[in-house]
């Protein structure tokens, strides 16, 4: 069996998992062509037991949303979140992603978006792997914020929307603020 199709059935098997624990949602697919050096790199990760990376967009008790600034794009609000370690489910990745970028326990409440990316070597696209990251929506079990990574420039609550987020996030961000705005 190739590596695309290990990965592929491990990424299908985690999407059927997380879809019988958190109901559907939605799934992107998306390809993209890697120098031969990255591509390898990521290869090696698979063959290690990485299949992708998670996060989470948490909110609290008070409605706020809790969003992080990394280091190399300071300029944009993102959810916590990372990569996967080998033997970890996803929902295990967000949880200790979340914690060690922000402090912050999470309750898992959903998954509001998955990507599947299929990685292609630039210079013989028939090798190829896939790999999964997983958005979660997750409640907050304290606020107090304490970040635990030094590729965080922030992290903070907001009441409102910030000015500019990740691409990802934007249509997140928009409904968290519709259902405020809605709320008595």
């Amino acid at each position: 069996m190739t590596v695309e199709e290990r990965t592929r059935e491990e990424v299908d098997r985690r999407l059927a998992r997380l879809e019988a624990e958190f109901g559907e949602f939605p799934v992107v697919e998306e390809t993209v062509e890697n120098d031969p050096d990255f591509f390898e790199s990521g290869i090696e990760m698979v063959e290690e037991g990485w299949i992708g990376d998670a996060g989470a967009f948490v909110t609290d008790e008070e409605g706020r949303a809790l969003l992080i600034r990394h280091e190399a794009e300071p300029d944009r609000w993102g959810t916590p979140g990372g990569g996967h370690e080998p033997g970890e489910t996803m929902a295990e990745t967000a949880h200790r992603e979340v914690r060690e970028e922000t402090g912050i326990e999470v309750d898992l409440t959903g998954v509001f978006r998955a990507r599947r990316k299929t990685a292609v070597r630039a210079d013989d696209p028939e090798r190829r792997f896939q790999m999964l990251t997983v958005w979660f929506e997750a409640g907050a079990q304290g606020t107090a914020i304490d970040i635990g990574d030094d590729e965080i420039a922030e992290a903070r609550w907001f009441e409102n929307p910030p000015d500019r987020v990740h691409d990802f996030l934007e249509e997140k961000v928009a409904d968290w603020d519709d259902s405020r705005a809605d709320c008595p």
